[in-house]
């Protein structure tokens, strides 16, 4: 579910879960444009344009149609460790390619909710401004039904963590009486690397969101992930 609207579909021959949905022609800039329109009796300047894709002068459930595949194509990671001398690194890299994303924060925005910089600064707010971005009105009207619009690349590379290390030579162990003393930076999600507009395309659990596989990679409200650094000492006696 995507505001209230199916945003998923499962067929046979078909990927598990595919967005389903109306494709987005443009956003309509005046009354003469959504006169002449298939969407004259819902829509308004601002609106979305919807593409009528049987040509029946008809914008309805008959028109919507695949959108994007949430179930990536490639999973990926590397998971090394190297040691030079009293240097030691550790890294974890992680990443998916070849998956969408349904972002669906914009469409939850009633009137009350900031909106993200990116969708203020290119909004449609009067005839001429965006031929892509909706007006703010996105939220309470047919610019929220399951489109093209919300779904994005959701391929990312992180990285993990990593950490670097560096045992203290033993000619000055002996001095302290410890067998081992070793000094380590570690970072955590240090490097992101994505295309999405959302805070993270890794889409994780959401209360109030079904998250079986025939609805998946629907983003209501994912939070960041946090970036953790720290030092330490490992001491052994």
């Amino acid at each position: 579910m995507a505001n209230g609207s199916l945003a998923t579909r499962t067929l046979l021959g078909r990927p598990i879960g595919e967005f389903y949905g109306y494709r987005v022609a443009g956003v309509f800039q005046n009354a003469a444009e959504v006169a002449a329109s298939a969407q004259k009796a819902t829509a308004k300047p601002g609106d979305f344009k919807y593409e009528d894709l049987n040509n029946d002068g008809i914008i309805d459930g008959k028109d919507r149609t695949p959108l994007g595949n949430p179930n990536p194509k490639f999973n990926f990671g590397l998971n090394s460790s190297f040691a030079y001398k009293n240097f030691d690194l550790a890294i974890d890299i992680q990443g998916v390619a070849g998956v969408d994303v349904y972002n669906a924060n914009p469409s939850r925005r009633y009137g009350n909710e900031n909106f993200t910089k990116d969708f203020f600064d290119n909004r449609w707010h009067g005839e001429g401004t965006s031929n892509t971005y909706p007006s703010v009105q996105i939220g309470s009207s047919t610019n929220a039904a399951p489109n093209s619009f919300f779904v994005e690349n959701g391929s990312y590379v992180r990285l993990r963590n990593i950490q670097l290390g560096y045992t203290l030579p033993a000619a000055l162990l002996s001095k302290w009486k410890a067998q081992r003393i070793r000094i380590f930076a570690n970072a955590q999600n240090p490097i992101n690397i994505f295309k999405y507009k959302g805070f993270s395309p890794e889409v994780g659990r959401q209360e109030g969101v079904d998250y079986s596989p025939t609805s998946r990679g629907i983003d209501a409200n994912v939070y960041p992930l946090y970036a953790t650094y720290n030092l330490g000492v490992n001491v052994t006696f």
